[in-house]
Protein backbone atom coordinates (compact mmCIF):
# COMPACT_ATOMS: atom_id res chain seq x y z
CA UNK A 1 0.00 0.00 0.00
CA UNK A 2 1.10 3.60 -0.79
CA UNK A 3 1.54 6.10 2.06
CA UNK A 4 -1.46 7.76 1.33
CA UNK A 5 -3.61 4.64 2.28
CA UNK A 6 -1.87 4.36 5.42
CA UNK A 7 -3.64 7.92 6.36
CA UNK A 8 -7.06 7.39 4.50
CA UNK A 9 -9.75 5.96 7.01
CA UNK A 10 -13.00 4.03 5.97
CA UNK A 11 -15.64 6.45 5.61
CA UNK A 12 -19.26 4.58 7.87
CA UNK A 13 -22.36 5.06 6.43
CA UNK A 14 -24.46 2.63 8.83
CA UNK A 15 -24.16 0.74 11.76
CA UNK A 16 -26.70 -1.95 13.19
CA UNK A 17 -26.56 -4.57 15.71
CA UNK A 18 -30.57 -6.69 14.45
CA UNK A 19 -31.70 -9.87 15.44
CA UNK A 20 -33.95 -11.10 12.58
CA UNK A 21 -37.13 -13.13 12.84
CA UNK A 22 -36.30 -17.10 12.05
CA UNK A 23 -36.92 -17.81 8.44
CA UNK A 24 -36.89 -14.35 6.98
CA UNK A 25 -35.36 -14.00 3.45
CA UNK A 26 -32.84 -10.72 2.53
CA UNK A 27 -32.69 -10.30 -1.16
CA UNK A 28 -31.58 -11.01 -3.79
CA UNK A 29 -30.26 -7.46 -3.44
CA UNK A 30 -27.27 -5.36 -4.37
CA UNK A 31 -25.63 -2.09 -2.52
CA UNK A 32 -23.88 0.47 -3.59
CA UNK A 33 -20.86 0.40 -1.00
CA UNK A 34 -18.86 -2.39 0.82
CA UNK A 35 -21.35 -4.74 3.63
CA UNK A 36 -18.99 -6.13 6.86
CA UNK A 37 -21.46 -8.75 8.51
CA UNK A 38 -20.50 -10.39 11.72
CA UNK A 39 -22.78 -13.57 13.02
CA UNK A 40 -21.63 -13.72 16.59
CA UNK A 41 -23.03 -17.38 16.56
CA UNK A 42 -23.49 -20.44 14.26
CA UNK A 43 -26.71 -20.06 12.85
CA UNK A 44 -26.68 -22.37 10.11
CA UNK A 45 -28.48 -19.81 7.85
CA UNK A 46 -27.60 -19.78 4.17
CA UNK A 47 -25.55 -16.47 2.38
CA UNK A 48 -25.51 -16.27 -1.96
CA UNK A 49 -23.77 -14.80 -3.83
CA UNK A 50 -23.44 -14.90 -7.30
CA UNK A 51 -24.83 -18.32 -7.60
CA UNK A 52 -22.19 -19.77 -4.92
CA UNK A 53 -24.00 -20.84 -1.87
CA UNK A 54 -22.18 -20.67 2.06
CA UNK A 55 -23.75 -22.64 5.19
CA UNK A 56 -23.04 -20.17 7.91
CA UNK A 57 -22.14 -23.34 10.49
CA UNK A 58 -19.99 -21.27 12.48
CA UNK A 59 -19.49 -17.58 13.93
CA UNK A 60 -18.04 -15.70 11.07
CA UNK A 61 -17.73 -12.60 9.05
CA UNK A 62 -19.25 -11.85 5.80
CA UNK A 63 -17.76 -9.50 3.27
CA UNK A 64 -20.21 -7.94 0.29
CA UNK A 65 -18.32 -5.87 -2.31
CA UNK A 66 -20.73 -2.91 -3.83
CA UNK A 67 -22.60 -4.23 -6.90
CA UNK A 68 -22.83 -7.92 -6.14
CA UNK A 69 -25.89 -9.66 -6.22
CA UNK A 70 -26.85 -11.99 -2.90
CA UNK A 71 -29.35 -12.66 -0.34
CA UNK A 72 -29.69 -14.20 3.33
CA UNK A 73 -31.78 -17.15 3.81
CA UNK A 74 -32.05 -16.93 7.45
CA UNK A 75 -32.56 -20.03 10.02
CA UNK A 76 -36.14 -21.04 10.04
CA UNK A 77 -35.49 -22.74 13.36
CA UNK A 78 -34.40 -19.65 15.05
CA UNK A 79 -33.49 -15.77 15.08
CA UNK A 80 -30.73 -14.41 14.11
CA UNK A 81 -28.53 -12.09 15.67
CA UNK A 82 -26.13 -10.48 13.11
CA UNK A 83 -23.58 -7.13 13.45
CA UNK A 84 -23.29 -5.21 9.99
CA UNK A 85 -21.44 -1.95 8.97
CA UNK A 86 -21.95 -0.63 5.51
CA UNK A 87 -18.90 1.65 4.56
CA UNK A 88 -16.86 3.08 1.61
CA UNK A 89 -13.06 2.60 1.39
CA UNK A 90 -10.87 3.96 -1.19
CA UNK A 91 -8.02 1.26 -0.87
CA UNK A 92 -10.72 -1.52 -1.44
CA UNK A 93 -11.89 0.21 -4.43
CA UNK A 94 -8.80 0.61 -5.57
CA UNK A 95 -7.40 -2.92 -5.28
CA UNK A 96 -4.35 -2.36 -3.60
CA UNK A 97 -2.48 -5.22 -2.82
CA UNK A 98 -2.64 -4.86 0.97
CA UNK A 99 -5.99 -5.71 0.93
CA UNK A 100 -6.02 -9.11 -1.78
CA UNK A 101 -7.07 -11.55 0.73
CA UNK A 102 -11.00 -8.77 0.92
CA UNK A 103 -10.35 -8.30 -3.34
CA UNK A 104 -9.81 -12.27 -4.14
CA UNK A 105 -13.37 -12.71 -3.81
CA UNK A 106 -13.14 -14.45 -0.75
CA UNK A 107 -16.15 -13.63 1.13
CA UNK A 108 -16.82 -15.78 4.68
CA UNK A 109 -13.91 -15.26 6.95
CA UNK A 110 -14.17 -17.75 10.15
CA UNK A 111 -13.70 -15.87 13.56
CA UNK A 112 -11.62 -18.35 14.62
CA UNK A 113 -9.27 -17.25 12.27
CA UNK A 114 -10.08 -13.44 13.49
CA UNK A 115 -10.81 -13.61 17.11
CA UNK A 116 -9.30 -9.52 17.23
CA UNK A 117 -11.78 -8.74 14.25
CA UNK A 118 -14.64 -10.08 16.26
CA UNK A 119 -13.79 -7.68 19.50
CA UNK A 120 -13.37 -4.88 17.46
CA UNK A 121 -16.89 -5.73 15.76
CA UNK A 122 -18.42 -5.35 19.11
CA UNK A 123 -16.60 -2.35 20.36
CA UNK A 124 -17.63 -0.22 16.80
CA UNK A 125 -21.39 -1.05 17.86
CA UNK A 126 -20.96 -0.17 21.42
CA UNK A 127 -19.10 3.15 20.21
CA UNK A 128 -22.01 3.65 17.80
CA UNK A 129 -24.78 3.49 20.64
CA UNK A 130 -23.07 5.59 22.74
CA UNK A 131 -21.47 7.87 20.84
CA UNK A 132 -18.88 9.43 23.32
CA UNK A 133 -16.41 12.24 22.16
CA UNK A 134 -14.77 11.64 18.39
CA UNK A 135 -16.99 8.62 18.49
CA UNK A 136 -17.62 8.85 14.51
CA UNK A 137 -13.66 9.07 14.00
CA UNK A 138 -13.19 6.01 16.36
CA UNK A 139 -15.58 3.99 14.37
CA UNK A 140 -13.38 4.47 11.45
CA UNK A 141 -10.18 4.15 12.93
CA UNK A 142 -11.69 0.45 14.24
CA UNK A 143 -13.14 -0.52 11.00
CA UNK A 144 -9.79 -0.05 9.20
CA UNK A 145 -8.02 -2.54 12.29
CA UNK A 146 -10.55 -5.12 11.63
CA UNK A 147 -10.52 -4.92 7.67
CA UNK A 148 -6.23 -5.18 8.21
CA UNK A 149 -7.19 -7.77 10.31
CA UNK A 150 -9.81 -9.57 7.58
CA UNK A 151 -6.77 -8.78 4.86
CA UNK A 152 -4.09 -10.38 6.79
CA UNK A 153 -2.15 -13.44 4.20
CA UNK A 154 -3.23 -17.03 5.63
CA UNK A 155 0.51 -17.91 6.08
CA UNK A 156 0.31 -15.31 9.06
CA UNK A 157 -2.84 -17.39 10.64
CA UNK A 158 -1.83 -20.08 13.05
CA UNK A 159 -2.01 -23.36 11.37
CA UNK A 160 -4.42 -24.55 13.21
CA UNK A 161 -6.73 -21.89 13.00
CA UNK A 162 -5.84 -21.96 8.87
CA UNK A 163 -8.26 -24.79 7.74
CA UNK A 164 -11.19 -25.79 9.27
CA UNK A 165 -11.91 -29.03 10.67
CA UNK A 166 -13.56 -31.29 8.41
CA UNK A 167 -17.32 -31.58 9.50
CA UNK A 168 -17.09 -35.46 10.58
CA UNK A 169 -14.23 -34.85 12.71
CA UNK A 170 -16.14 -32.13 14.28
CA UNK A 171 -19.04 -34.44 14.72
CA UNK A 172 -17.03 -36.89 16.26
CA UNK A 173 -15.21 -34.08 18.77
CA UNK A 174 -18.42 -32.98 19.81
CA UNK A 175 -19.90 -36.67 20.14
CA UNK A 176 -17.15 -37.69 22.89
CA UNK A 177 -17.77 -34.34 24.77
CA UNK A 178 -21.13 -35.08 25.03
CA UNK A 179 -20.62 -38.89 26.05
CA UNK A 180 -17.41 -38.31 27.90
CA UNK A 181 -19.51 -39.95 31.25
CA UNK A 182 -20.18 -43.30 29.31
CA UNK A 183 -17.83 -45.92 28.54
CA UNK A 184 -17.45 -44.70 24.64
CA UNK A 185 -15.32 -46.51 22.13
CA UNK A 186 -13.50 -45.24 19.19
CA UNK A 187 -15.68 -47.33 17.28
CA UNK A 188 -18.97 -45.67 18.25
CA UNK A 189 -17.72 -42.84 17.94
CA UNK A 190 -16.40 -43.16 13.93
CA UNK A 191 -19.87 -44.59 13.68
CA UNK A 192 -20.94 -40.71 14.32
CA UNK A 193 -18.83 -39.28 11.74
CA UNK A 194 -20.51 -41.49 8.76
CA UNK A 195 -16.47 -42.79 7.53
CA UNK A 196 -15.65 -46.23 8.45
CA UNK A 197 -13.53 -46.91 11.60
CA UNK A 198 -10.64 -47.25 9.63
CA UNK A 199 -10.61 -44.31 7.33
CA UNK A 200 -11.95 -42.21 10.51
CA UNK A 201 -8.87 -43.20 12.31
CA UNK A 202 -6.47 -42.39 9.76
CA UNK A 203 -8.16 -38.60 8.73
CA UNK A 204 -8.54 -38.13 12.59
CA UNK A 205 -4.94 -38.60 13.45
CA UNK A 206 -3.73 -36.89 10.25
CA UNK A 207 -5.71 -33.94 11.11
CA UNK A 208 -5.70 -33.45 15.12
CA UNK A 209 -2.11 -34.89 15.78
CA UNK A 210 -3.13 -37.57 17.96
CA UNK A 211 -5.98 -40.93 17.78
CA UNK A 212 -9.26 -40.70 18.50
CA UNK A 213 -8.36 -42.54 21.28
CA UNK A 214 -6.07 -40.32 22.71
CA UNK A 215 -8.05 -37.60 22.37
CA UNK A 216 -10.82 -39.54 23.80
CA UNK A 217 -8.05 -39.84 26.86
CA UNK A 218 -7.16 -36.34 27.26
CA UNK A 219 -10.90 -35.08 26.86
CA UNK A 220 -11.08 -37.07 29.86
CA UNK A 221 -8.91 -36.07 31.56
CA UNK A 222 -9.21 -32.23 30.94
CA UNK A 223 -12.75 -32.47 31.79
CA UNK A 224 -11.49 -34.56 35.26
CA UNK A 225 -9.21 -31.49 35.85
CA UNK A 226 -12.20 -29.19 35.31
CA UNK A 227 -13.42 -30.93 38.09
CA UNK A 228 -10.61 -31.30 40.40
CA UNK A 229 -9.75 -27.62 40.47
CA UNK A 230 -13.20 -26.26 41.51
CA UNK A 231 -13.71 -29.31 43.68
CA UNK A 232 -16.43 -30.87 42.39
CA UNK A 233 -16.48 -34.40 44.09
CA UNK A 234 -13.88 -36.52 45.01
CA UNK A 235 -11.66 -38.24 43.19
CA UNK A 236 -13.70 -41.46 43.04
CA UNK A 237 -16.66 -39.27 41.86
CA UNK A 238 -14.94 -37.76 39.35
CA UNK A 239 -13.11 -41.01 38.16
CA UNK A 240 -17.18 -42.11 36.93
CA UNK A 241 -18.14 -39.12 35.73
CA UNK A 242 -15.71 -38.64 32.82
CA UNK A 243 -15.91 -42.23 31.95
CA UNK A 244 -13.71 -44.16 34.01
CA UNK A 245 -14.38 -48.10 35.57
CA UNK A 246 -13.05 -47.01 39.09
CA UNK A 247 -11.14 -44.56 41.09
CA UNK A 248 -7.80 -46.79 40.46
CA UNK A 249 -7.99 -46.94 36.80
CA UNK A 250 -8.71 -43.06 36.55
CA UNK A 251 -5.32 -42.88 38.83
CA UNK A 252 -3.50 -45.11 37.48
CA UNK A 253 -3.83 -43.33 33.64
CA UNK A 254 -3.75 -39.90 35.40
CA UNK A 255 -0.30 -40.44 36.86
CA UNK A 256 0.59 -42.14 33.34
CA UNK A 257 -0.12 -39.14 31.35
CA UNK A 258 0.66 -36.10 33.49
CA UNK A 259 3.05 -36.88 35.89
CA UNK A 260 1.82 -36.37 38.87
CA UNK A 261 -1.14 -38.09 41.22
CA UNK A 262 -4.59 -36.58 41.08
CA UNK A 263 -4.06 -35.81 44.82
CA UNK A 264 -1.39 -33.92 44.13
CA UNK A 265 -3.21 -31.72 41.36
CA UNK A 266 -5.85 -31.13 43.62
CA UNK A 267 -3.37 -29.76 46.18
CA UNK A 268 -1.64 -27.29 43.61
CA UNK A 269 -5.31 -26.06 42.96
CA UNK A 270 -6.00 -25.40 46.70
CA UNK A 271 -5.64 -21.57 46.09
CA UNK A 272 -9.48 -20.05 46.04
CA UNK A 273 -8.38 -17.79 43.17
CA UNK A 274 -8.29 -21.15 41.46
CA UNK A 275 -10.94 -22.97 43.09
CA UNK A 276 -13.61 -20.46 41.25
CA UNK A 277 -12.24 -20.25 38.24
CA UNK A 278 -15.00 -21.70 36.33
CA UNK A 279 -15.56 -21.68 32.16
CA UNK A 280 -17.62 -19.14 30.82
CA UNK A 281 -19.70 -18.46 27.36
CA UNK A 282 -19.71 -14.81 26.24
CA UNK A 283 -23.27 -14.75 26.90
CA UNK A 284 -23.37 -10.95 26.95
CA UNK A 285 -23.45 -7.60 25.06
CA UNK A 286 -22.77 -4.15 26.12
CA UNK A 287 -24.81 -2.43 24.11
CA UNK A 288 -29.29 -2.97 23.71
CA UNK A 289 -29.89 -5.52 20.71
CA UNK A 290 -31.60 -4.03 17.66
CA UNK A 291 -29.62 -0.80 17.17
CA UNK A 292 -29.26 0.62 14.15
CA UNK A 293 -27.05 4.05 13.78
CA UNK A 294 -26.43 6.49 10.84
CA UNK A 295 -23.08 7.45 11.05
CA UNK A 296 -23.06 10.44 8.48
CA UNK A 297 -19.01 10.88 8.39
CA UNK A 298 -18.12 10.94 4.93
CA UNK A 299 -15.19 13.84 5.01
CA UNK A 300 -13.31 12.12 7.99
CA UNK A 301 -9.81 11.14 6.15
Amino acid sequence: MDDDSLIALPSIHVVGDIVVQAGFVLGPRTIDDFELVFFPEDTNSRYTEAGESFLLSEPCFIFTRPGESHSYNFNKGKDVRHLFIHFEYEPLRGKESGYAAMDAGRIMFPTRQYPLAASIMNKLIWLACTQPPDWQRRLSVLLAAALEELAAPADLLASEEAEQLPIPIQNALAYMEERLSESLTVREVSLRSGWTHEHFTRVFTSVMGMSPKQMLLEKRLRRAEDMMLRGLGTIKQIAYRVGFRDEHHFSRTYKKWRGITATEYIQRCSSPLFRHTMATKDSYVLHPSNRLVVVKNADIK
